[in-house]
């Protein structure tokens, strides 16, 4: 105990005097836990260390000085103090009485000695506290333990790094990597080209933006760039990051240079920007093809980055200084590299109608480089006038084309016309429009007055010429012009707030709209020409519904496009529509060849009208049975008793009647089956019809003629009406085949021989036995053979598209109110007519007024659909 106590006084002493070499101990470890020194100088590391370790030397020998050794009896009277012991007890024991103590010294020791049990020695107190008013040594603990905290597993290596300045290297700085690249410009397509560090060679489109960054390596000067011209130096990013970038206008050999070391170079060409190859594949012409003979102008183009625009322009040779009429072409896609194709327009209302022009394609790319074609010269087509006053003024009209600064032959020319006899008795408003462009021209000024009066003179002529469907050819194309222009100016415009782009798309709207009406009037106007003209070659849209459907469903789809802003959308609808409207404009594709899509509806029209023809065939063979039965029925029908026997010549007609009846079911199969793959459906009636020929069969084989004789008549019923149901469905699917004289198959006349034998009675055929009797008339006759016609007679009117049909293109069928016979159809009375036609109007109408809100213009619409 004597020995702790020791201890614990000798540490009392030692500690105080000792801590604070220790503190500035701790305060150096914490500077070494963080890498601090290694930031230093060499020099001003190794001074450091030597300044660290005479100031704790010099701190211990201060402080060991200051450690005094302890008296002898201290840690006796430590312990007597530490256990609480009164009168020194550790004292008495080792003390001597001088007088001998006598009795009472043994007692005093042993009292003395008893006390020795309860000796205790508590912990050191150096009283840091008094040495340390400010509490200096919980901020060093504090930063000691923070610096190990943020050294972690590095605290060993750090702590040694303090003690060997230098011999402990910086880290390398990392090595350059350099990296460049080429972005061509927008206008090619072409993905970025990256360039290998080690150099090499390269073909670059004019225009492309080079960069080259370079990051890595030792702090220091940027590098340049040199470029064939000039040079120049990186951006800097950081100390070690560098970037340039650098368009390219001309090629040659760029070079990277740091420090005059070059680092990496290319051989770079750059490969200029052409202009669009274009050129007439064919000479330009005049298709012609239907009423109004066509101009046709045939194109090719490529370029190696995309064709953004094409049109041609087309010159009066007899004044080339007058301003080019110029024809946009459409392309297909946005910007193809390669097409070809011919635009195919009706130019007959155009002032240089008929006379010479010189036309030159022009073909433009992205950056707005121009190709042009070699000029060709051809006439343009003018329209052919059979009125001799039309003639006439349309003359006058292209007159003023060739010689516009001299009016005074087109003015004596209409004088001359306005004073023919007899010509104006019955048409007052255009002998006063006659006098009036007369006056325009006599006493007008300025440029525009022979324009104003060309317009009017080829409206004059029109309305003395022509009836309501080339006015509604000239609306449409009209209507398509504006449209095209609205596309093209929202094209080249930015607007620059939302209010100014949802204007352009209502106005886009609104011309997509026109274009619907503007067709569909000209649809109206061409089946009203057809019916009242059947014998006309004209474009009849009755045999093209799936065509009118497309038309329709395009401009549809550019309202749709148009609503969601994909303008782009809207011009390909557009170019497609244009495409279809050309190609169908006079009935026939260009150049008297079908396109794909019409060869696959023809065979498929004519693998449906044969099988038409077998069905036809089912039904005389039907027929036939039918007249036998009726033959045999007795007045009241019976059923063979098991007594009664047939003869063997009975038994042999009915089991061959038995087995004709089941081939019909086998063919009417697979004929369900035939018309189901070409067209996807199958006519109820012929199920109908399989289950009376099965009925049919049994009541043959048993004898029971009546019953077999009313299933007969069924099965006919149902196969007539079937072969109606086939023929609706293929013309709405396949549509009607033009046909003409004696090349006109029978399709077109299915419905009619299907109605051929309805509501035949009992008795009205009586046959021979054999199906050759006059049943055979009512059965076997060919459909349009009407009874008192020769077989062949009239058909080649009957079968013309448009005719007997009602305006809605149905067929009127064979009752004189216009009704379908087989009364599937009801087709409205003339006053009906008339009335649709007049909410049809007025809906138009109300549609075309926007002050009216956007829930109402929503209803018209939905409600025009139905039309």
């Amino acid at each position: 105990m004597r020995f702790l106590a020791g201890a614990v006084l000798w540490f009392e002493r030692g500690w105080p005097a000792l801590a604070p070499a220790l503190g500035l101990v701790l305060v150096l470890a914490a500077i070494a836990l963080l890498d601090l020194p290694r930031a230093l100088p060499p020099l001003v590391h190794v001074g450091l260390i030597a300044a660290s370790g005479v100031a704790v030397v010099a701190l211990l020998v201060r402080g060991v000085r200051r450690i005094g050794r302890p008296p002898a009896q201290a840690a006796d009277r430590r312990l007597e103090l530490d256990s609480g012991l009164r009168h020194q007890p550790l004292l008495v024991l080792t003390d001597r009485p001088s007088g001998g103590g006598g009795a009472l010294w043994p007692a005093h020791v042993a009292r003395a000695r008893a006390q020795l049990g309860k000796l205790r020695l508590r912990l050191p107190r150096p009283m840091l506290a008094a040495a340390d008013p400010r509490a200096l040594r919980a901020l060093v603990l504090i930063v000691f333990a923070a610096s190990l905290g943020i050294a972690g597993p590095d605290a060993m290596a750090r702590l040694a790094a303090a003690f060997h300045p230098g011999f402990v290297p910086a880290a390398p700085p990392p090595a350059p990597l350099l990296q460049a690249w080429i972005t061509p410009p927008d206008y090619t397509g072409q993905p970025p080209l990256f360039l290998k560090p080690e150099g090499g060679a390269a073909e670059i489109p004019a225009g492309s933006k080079l960069t080259v960054s370079l990051t890595g390596g030792a702090a220091g000067t940027a590098p340049t760039l040199d470029v064939p011209g000039h040079s120049e130096a990186f951006a800097s990013l950081d100390p070690t990051s560098f970037q340039i970038e650098q368009t390219l206008a001309a090629g040659g050999r760029v070079a990277v240079h740091r420090q005059a070391r070059e680092l990496a170079a290319w051989e770079l060409t750059v490969v200029a920007d052409v202009p669009p190859v274009v050129v007439f594949p064919e000479a330009p012409g005049i298709l012609r093809n239907g009423a109004n003979p066509q101009a046709r102008l045939p194109w090719r183009v490529e370029h190696a980055y995309g064709v953004a625009s094409l049109h041609a322009e087309l010159h009066l040779v007899a004044r080339p200084e007058a301003p080019a009429l110029t024809v946009p072409i459409p392309l297909p896609g946005n910007t193809p590299k390669a097409a070809k194709g011919a635009r195919v327009l009706d130019l007959t209302a155009h002032p240089w109608a008929g006379l010479p022009v010189s036309a030159q394609l022009v073909a433009r790319d992205q950056p707005g480089l121009e190709g042009r074609s070699e000029p060709q010269v051809f006439t343009l087509p003018e329209r052919r006038f059979t009125n001799a006053v039309a003639r006439a003024v349309a003359a006058v009209r292209r007159q003023l084309s060739l010689a516009p600064d001299d009016r005074a032959v087109a003015t004596a020319e209409l004088d001359r016309l306005s004073r023919l006899p007899t010509v104006w008795d019955d048409n007052t408003g255009d002998y006063i429009n006659l006098r009036a462009i007369l006056g325009l021209l006599a006493h007008g000024r300025g440029d525009e007055i022979v324009p104003q009066a060309q317009e009017r003179l080829w409206t004059l002529a029109l309305h003395i010429e022509e009836g309501a469907a080339d006015r509604t050819a000239r609306a449409l194309e009209v209507a398509r012009q504006q449209l095209r222009d609205a596309l093209e100016a929202e094209k080249k415009a930015e607007p620059s707030k939302d209010s100014e782009k949802a204007a352009q798309l209502n106005d886009l709207d609104r011309r997509i709209r026109e274009l619907q009406e503007a067709l569909q009037k000209r649809l109206d106007a061409l089946s009203e020409q057809a019916r009242r003209e059947p014998e006309s070659d004209g474009y009849n849209p009755d045999a093209h519904p799936l065509d009118q459907r497309d038309m329709q469903k395009l401009t549809e789809e550019m309202r749709d496009a148009t609503r969601k802003g994909d303008t782009d959308q809207t011009r390909e609808k557009l170019a497609e529509l244009d495409r279809l409207m050309d190609a169908l404009k006079n009935g026939r594709p260009e150049h008297g060849q079908m396109t794909e899509q019409e060869k696959q509806r023809a065979e498929k029209r004519q693998r449906g009208q044969q099988q038409m023809s077998a069905l036809q065939d089912m039904v005389q063979r039907e027929g036939g049975l039918l007249d036998r039965a009726q033959a045999r029925a007795p007045t009241e029908p019976r059923r063979f008793s098991p007594a009664e026997t047939l003869t063997p010549a009975t038994s042999a007609t009915r089991t061959a009647e038995q087995r004709t009846q089941l081939a019909l079911r086998r063919a009417v199969g697979e004929l369900m089956q035939q018309y189901a793959d070409l067209t996807g459906e199958v006519p109820p009636n012929l199920g109908d019809a399989d289950s009376a020929m099965r009925d049919a069969a049994q009541a043959v084989a048993q004898g029971r003629d009546a019953q077999a004789a009313e299933a007969d008549r069924h099965a006919i019923e149902a196969l007539q009406k079937g072969g109606q149901a086939m023929q609706q469905q293929m013309a709405q699917q396949f549509g009607r085949g033009q046909q003409s004289g004696d090349e006109a198959d029978d399709g077109d006349d299915g419905e009619e021989g299907m109605a051929q034998g309805e509501g035949q009675g009992e008795g009205q055929g009586q046959g021979d036995g054999k199906g050759n009797g006059q049943g055979q008339g009512q059965y076997g006759q060919r459909p349009g053979d009407r009874p008192g016609n020769r077989p062949g007679q009239n058909r080649q009117h009957a079968n013309r598209p448009g005719q007997n049909r009602d305006p809605l293109g149905r067929s009127r069928g064979e009752a004189s109110s216009g009704s379908e016979s087989s009364g599937d159809v009801q087709v409205p009375e003339e006053m009906e007519q008339a009335r649709t036609r007049a909410l049809q109007d007025e809906l138009r109408r109300r549609g075309a007024d926007r002050t009216r809100n956007q829930d109402e213009l929503d209803y018209i619409e939905r409600l025009l659909r139905q039309f």
